[in-house]
């Protein structure tokens, strides 16, 4: 089974993913963080990655495809869920191009004023990048300090929540006429959010 997570900023969507993980026997996909790990590596596509980056252009979506063909020729389970792969139209293109063709859309749904509040009020750990709200300084799990994002500041929440108007949530609306999205109350508590994730799945 192959699940695309799409979220507004500040949905706790990293939290929901590593207990889907967890419960479930997921494996996650990370675009950021794949792109991450290639640029570690010693091959052509590597290479092409590295030198894209370097050169201040976008990663294309050739690139993108063999990123996620990789993955999932390498992947340890069938069941992966792919965080932060659809931000966009084109982004959608290379998920109906390279994912099953059944394959499912969980929409973190939260108020706009919801997400603002959350963003200025996180911590998060920079090992594990879990986050968590600005009354928690340490991570009760690691024992390591939180800190605050560098882009967690006003001005900077403001444009990502906009461009998720503007780019991600024409993409919702497109997966819900396809009948491939499944929308989670994300104005809950963490608990609620994840229990109604685990009644789908």
């Amino acid at each position: 089974m192959h699940i695309v997570f799409i979220w507004i900023q500040g949905s706790w969507k990293w939290t929901q993913s590593r207990i889907l993980q967890e419960e479930k026997w997921f494996e996650s996909f990370e675009t950021g963080q794949a792109l991450r790990n290639i640029t570690k590596q010693d091959t052509d596509l590597w290479k092409l990655v590295k030198e894209t980056i370097e050169t201040g252009k976008q990663v294309t979506p050739d690139i993108v495809e063999n990123i996620l063909k990789d993955y999932i020729k390498t992947a340890n389970s069938d069941n992966i869920i792919f965080d932060g792969l659809v931000r966009n139209i084109w982004n959608k293109e290379t998920a109906d191009n390279i994912l099953d063709k059944d394959y499912k859309v969980v929409f973190f749904d939260l108020d706009e004023k919801e997400a603002m509040k959350r963003l200025l009020w996180r911590m998060y750990n920079p090992k594990t990048w879990e986050t968590f709200m600005n009354w928690i300084d340490i991570d009760p799990k690691t024992w390591d300090k939180l800190v605050k994002r560098s882009d967690d500041e006003e001005n900077s929440i403001r444009q990502r929540i906009k461009e998720f108007y503007e780019k991600t949530l024409p993409v919702v609306e497109l997966y819900e006429k396809e009948w491939k999205l499944i929308k989670i109350n994300a104005n809950q508590s963490v608990d609620k959010v994840t229990n109604e994730i685990l009644s789908v799945f």
